[in-house]
C-alpha cells in the first residue's frame, strides 16, 4: 500500500500517475504487501530533514528514511521527494518535470528496499534499475 502526500500546495503533481509508477516498482521488486509513505515537499522541508536526521545543512532532492513499525511489520519507510530540487534538476538534465519527479521517488524506493548507490558498481546496478522502470512508466 502507498499513501501519497503533497505538503505545499504551491506544487501539482500527478497523484494517481505516481502511484502506478510506485504500484510497478514494488511489484516487481517483491515488495507489493509493504507499506510505503511518499512526501513529495519543498526544499525547506527536506533541509530541516538532512539537518535534523543526518547532520547535513543541505538541500537534496530525495530523502530514503527505514522506519520500524512494531505494529504493522510491513511498513518499509517514508521517503521525501524535494519538488523545487526536482524542478531545477529537470532543467539541468533537459528532462520533464514529471520525468524528474518519478526518477527521485523510484531512487528513494529502491533505496528503502535496499539498493545502495555508495561506489560506482552499486551506481551502475541501481542507477540501471531505476531508468528502466522510468522507461517504462514514460510510455
Amino acid at each position: 500500500m502507498v499513501k501519497i502526500l503533497l505538503s505545499d500546495r504551491r506544487f501539482n503533481i500527478d497523484k494517481r500517475r505516481l502511484k502506478t509508477l510506485v504500484e510497478m516498482v514494488m511489484e516487481e521488486e517483491s515488495a507489493n504487501n509493504k507499506v510505503i509513505n511518499i512526501i513529495y515537499c519543498a526544499d525547506k522541508l527536506i533541509k530541516d530533514l538532512n539537518a535534523r536526521y543526518l547532520n547535513r545543512k543541505l538541500i537534496t532532492d530525495v530523502l530514503a528514511f527505514e522506519l520500524e513499525d512494531t505494529d504493522n511489520g510491513d511498513f518499509l519507510g517514508e521517503i521525501y521527494v524535494n519538488l523545487q530540487q526536482a524542478g531545477r534538476q529537470a532543467l539541468e538534465n533537459g528532462v520533464s518535470y514529471r520525468e524528474e519527479v518519478g526518477r527521485l521517488t523510484v531512487h528513494g524506493i529502491l533505496h528503502l528496499l535496499g539498493y545502495s548507490d555508495g561506489d560506482k558498481e552499486n551506481r551502475r546496478k541501481m542507477w540501471t534499475r531505476q531508468e528502466s522502470y522510468l522507461d517504462r512508466w514514460k510510455k
